[in-house]
């Protein structure tokens, strides 16, 4: 967080994450939570992918690929970027 509170903030904002019967929607969340605004500094920007995405299963390997890569720069010493 960059804020106290800024992760509350997001996930109040996003609400609840969508069931997997709504894999658009819930890929599109994920991309909410990786990458609010303001931002956190430890994610790639994928939210214009998951957007520009032409199918639902596109739109989950965006944000599988976003959580991946954040949680590798969280887990590498140093500054995330």
């Amino acid at each position: 967080e960059r804020s106290p509170g800024q992760l509350d903030a997001v996930l109040d904002d996003l609400g609840p994450l969508p069931g997997e019967s709504r894999p658009n929607a819930r890929a599109l969340w994920v991309a909410g939570l990786i990458n609010p605004l303001p931002a956190l500094g430890v994610a790639l920007e994928v939210r214009p992918a998951a957007l520009m995405a032409a199918t639902a299963d596109e739109r989950i390997r965006v944000a599988e690929f976003g959580l991946r890569d954040s949680i590798q720069r969280l887990r590498s010493p140093g500054p995330p970027f």
